[in-house]
């Protein structure tokens, strides 16, 4: 659903802002305010609907809460050692996460410095990793019921591998096709063509992701393994921008975007050791000590 509401904001903006050029920023500088607006808005059923199923509890007699938040943690990371399985997956979530944070953040930097697109085809971009992305995570999740969640998820980074060639040699891939196919397109629409095996590994990684944590995760900690879930995904954003930086200063952007690619085989080579089963059961024996 996230993925719709990204195409009906995109749409609004178009229609009512404008295109992005500096002949129309007082009318696109409003962007910012129809973002939060929209966040707002879609938050409301969250806020007037959803109600808390817990119960409310009272902290022990003679304690804090900045003290009880602390013990849990300690808790949650000492035991989180009995849970290979998420263990593992948790390390190879941080290295596809940091890819997806590289990607998410300088494709559109990419497209503009080293494909050097127009503005039409970034719109088109957009709505094509939009749509791409919602039928990716849909698609997969009828693909994860059959294969597992684990398959389905190597997958997903399988496709980012190709995501990201096709990315780095969308120049070679447009004389190709002129040479083959005899067809006179423009790198930039070739471009497009690399958007999409993107959008379907955006959309189906991530809730590949989400899912095997879930089956991996024991029913009273779902929140817990959720957070270090989270925790891993949010570090993965820092590591993966800072490295990206420093190798495109180094080499250039057009090579640093194999950086992507050797973060995405980190993500398959450290979830290989994870076994569905055998951290299924684990999850579902488990009990507090």
């Amino acid at each position: 659903m996230g993925y719709i509401g990204g195409l009906i904001a995109t749409a609004f903006t178009l229609f009512f802002l404008g295109d992005v050029s500096l002949e129309n920023y007082d009318t696109i500088r409003w962007v910012g305010p129809f973002a939060g607006g929209f966040f707002l808005i879609a938050a409301l059923p969250t806020f007037i609907w959803l109600r808390e199923r817990g119960e409310k509890r009272r902290p022990p007699a003679g304690t804090r809460l900045l003290q009880i938040g602390v013990q849990r943690l300690r808790l949650t990371w000492s035991q989180i050692r009995h849970f290979r399985d998420l263990r593992n997956l948790l390390i190879s979530v941080f290295f596809a996460m940091a890819g997806i944070y590289i990607i998410i953040a300088f494709s559109f930097i990419y497209g503009a410095q080293v494909i050097g697109w127009d503005e039409s085809v970034r719109v088109y971009m957009f709505i094509t990793v939009q749509l791409t992305a919602a039928i990716g995570a849909i698609g997969f999740g009828f693909l994860q019921s059959g294969i597992g969640a684990r398959a389905a998820y190597i997958i997903t980074l399988s496709l980012w591998l190709l995501a990201i060639l096709a990315i780095w040699q969308t120049p070679a891939l447009t004389d190709l096709l002129h040479l083959w196919l005899d067809l006179d397109w423009q790198a930039q629409y070739v471009f497009l063509f690399a958007g999409v095996l993107a959008g379907l590994s955006l959309g189906s990684s991530q809730s590949a992701g989400r899912a095997l944590v879930g089956v991996l995760t024991p029913h009273g900690k779902s929140a817990e393994f959720f957070g270090l879930w989270g925790m891993s995904a949010k570090l993965a954003a820092v590591f993966g921008i800072l490295g990206l930086g420093l190798i495109q200063w180094a080499f250039g952007l057009a090579d640093a975007i194999l950086f992507c690619m050797a973060l995405f085989v980190l993500a398959i080579v450290t979830v290989l050791p994870v076994n569905e089963v055998r951290g299924s059961d684990t999850a579902e024996s488990w009990q507090e000590p």
